[in-house]
Parts: structure tokens; sequence; C-alpha cells
């Protein structure tokens, strides 16, 4: 192999890491179906205002992450099926290090100290397979993996888990 050619390898291949390690935002479009979670803060790409309106088909169309866990509201393990956080941020174009998740009550919590690239914490739609109704505080909330990651299950995450969630703000 030539030198130029050995060049234009090496010159191709870091493009190519480059890309790979990239974050990638999604473009999402105003939402067909019943708005199920409004987003807004540090977002590249609005789709209503200046904020990101999501119905479930929409969310749903993110890759999907499922883990079972025990839970303090529940008196068997469940199964959950969502989108990580991790995944969300970065189809929005976010770097925000501080949520603010907000409950159809208006209950609000703050992370801003989780390493969601290592947790695989989601806003979960389902459990035990169906969707999350409201009287079963959905059809969103934040579950994290109690059982996979034991360290996660302390009363701050608890609350952290915010059930009927219907919006995040991204700072």
């Amino acid at each position: 192999m030539s030198y130029s050619a050995k060049l234009t390898a090496s010159v191709l291949g870091i493009i190519l890491l480059f890309l790979m390690q990239s974050v990638h935002s999604a473009e999402f479009s105003a939402p067909a179906g019943t708005v199920v979670l409004t987003i807004s803060g540090d977002i590249e790409s609005p789709n209503v205002g200046n904020e990101v309106h999501l119905d479930l088909a929409t969310l749903k169309s993110l890759p999907a992450t499922q883990f079972t866990t025990s839970t303090p509201w529940h008196d068997s393990a469940e199964s959950f099926t969502g989108v990580r956080l991790y995944d969300l941020l970065a189809a929005l174009g976010s770097q925000s290090q501080e949520i603010v998740a907000v409950g159809l009550d208006d209950f609000r919590f703050t992370i801003s100290d989780m390493d969601l690239e290592r947790y695989p914490i989601m806003v979960a739609y389902h459990q035990n397979g169906s969707p999350i109704s409201v009287r079963g505080l959905g059809p969103l909330r934040i579950m994290m993996p109690f059982d996979i990651y034991p360290e996660l299950q302390t009363p701050l995450n608890e609350s952290r888990s915010v059930w009927q969630l219907v919006k995040l703000e991204l700072r």
C-alpha cells in the first residue's frame, strides 16, 4: 500500500471514529397524537415553539430499553420498557447536566448528579408489557434498575422516580 493510500485510509478512519462518537440529534415532527411529554430548555431542534412535544408513537420510535426490577411500590419485581434518558438527551441534541422531571400533579424533582451513560435510567411507557395507565401512575414514569445496580436503591433515587411524568426541563 502506498504512502498516500495509507494516509487517506488513516484520515478516513479518524473521520469515521469522530462521526461514530458524535451526538446526532433527531428532528421531531409535531406530534400527530396526544402529547405525553413536553421537553424544554437545552434542545437543538424544537418542534412546537421553543419546546419538543412528543406523542407516545414518537417516544416509542426511539431505541427502547427494558429491565425487570423490584421497587418500593410493588410486591414483586416488575418489567419496564421505555427510552433511556441518555438516548433521549442525545436525540434532543442536549448536553444538559440537570434535568427537572415534572409530574402530572406538578411534583418536581431535579436529577443532576446521575451518570446517565452508565445507568440505564429510563422514561418508561410499558410495565409488564402493557401501557402504563394514568391510574397506574403513567403513562410515563422515570424508572431505575434498582436490582441491577443496588447502589441506586436509595430514598433519594426513589424520589427521582417521578410518576405520571409530563415534562422534562433541561438545564
